[in-house]
């Protein structure tokens, strides 16, 4: 099974070939990673993995490509829009319920899972996503306060927090697994590693946050502890009960890490480390 991820693609695409390509076309059963597909959708360049297609700039806003090849079409129109990484909701002509029933329309006590599926609104992965879409929220918050307190490189690691959980959830909604990512240049392991022996990175053991360490500090651990209560929900949406995993351990895994990346920030900003 080929697998196509993000550097795969800036290897193999350059800045020619990007100027005139608006489809991306590989073999059926090709895993296209999450990271991959969210640079495709940023050049408005659509994918199709065998027959199918996956996501596809919408109608209106690029000119007609007309024939395609595997890799190269007509250009994409400049002032074509952001395309959405999550899939477009086309309506369908029924929707399916959790119960096994199906029925025309949708009411308003229940909401999609995904596809015509719905779902009642409390459906433990619905919860999981809002958590997501809090903790987001959460992160931003926190950026804009970090431009008020003037720690620009704080502003930026958290940049990259805020990708990091729009991915979790992009997995999640996708239902393709958790790519392996680095956070602040740091690979799944040294997060972990780091965030246990905090006196051999940033000179200082574990502590307890309180006032007298400062706003950034504490802004960070209530975002430490969000992220801590998005992975509880990522539990009760995955769990299966007994002995067995989650089915979305990775989801889980990653917030895991998140969690830890997070703290690393608060021994960073505790120490010091983001006085300009």
């Amino acid at each position: 099974m080929a697998l196509v991820t993000e550097m795969t693609l800036r290897e193999q695409l350059d800045e020619a070939s990007l100027a005139t390509m608006t489809r991306y076309e590989v073999p059926a059963n090709t895993v296209v990673t999450p990271a991959a597909r969210a640079w495709l959708m940023d050049r408005r360049i659509d994918l199709v993995i065998g027959q199918k297609v996956i996501f596809a700039v919408p109608r209106g806003l690029r000119d007609d490509p007309g024939p395609t090849v595997p890799g190269s079409v007509t250009a994409a129109s400049p002032a074509a829009e952001p395309v959405s990484a999550l899939p477009a909701f086309t309506p369908p002509d029924h929707f399916d319920v959790i119960d096994g029933s199906q029925i025309a329309g949708k009411p308003e006590h229940l909401t999609a899972l995904r596809g015509n599926l719905l779902v009642p609104k409390n459906h433990p992965e619905i919860k999981f996503r809002g958590q997501i879409d809090s903790l987001e929220a959460d992160i931003l918050l926190a950026q804009v306060q970090f431009v008020g307190l003037g720690l620009a490189a704080g502003v930026a690691e958290l940049g990259e927090v805020l990708r990091y959980a729009k991915q979790i959830l992009r997995c999640e909604v996708l239902e393709v697994p958790f790519d392996t990512v680095t956070l602040f240049g740091f690979n799944d392991a040294e997060l972990r590693h780091r965030s246990h022996h905090p006196k051999d990175f940033y000179g200082i053991p574990h502590f307890a946050p309180s006032a007298e360490d400062g706003p950034a500090v504490v802004l960070l651990n209530s975002l430490r502890t969000k992220v801590r209560e998005v992975e509880l929900a990522a539990y009760d949406a995955f769990a299966v009960g007994g002995t067995q995993p989650p089915t979305r351990i990775d989801l889980i895994r990653a917030l895991n890490r998140l969690s830890s990346a997070v703290y690393l920030m608060m021994l960073k900003a505790k120490t010091g480390g983001y006085a300009s």
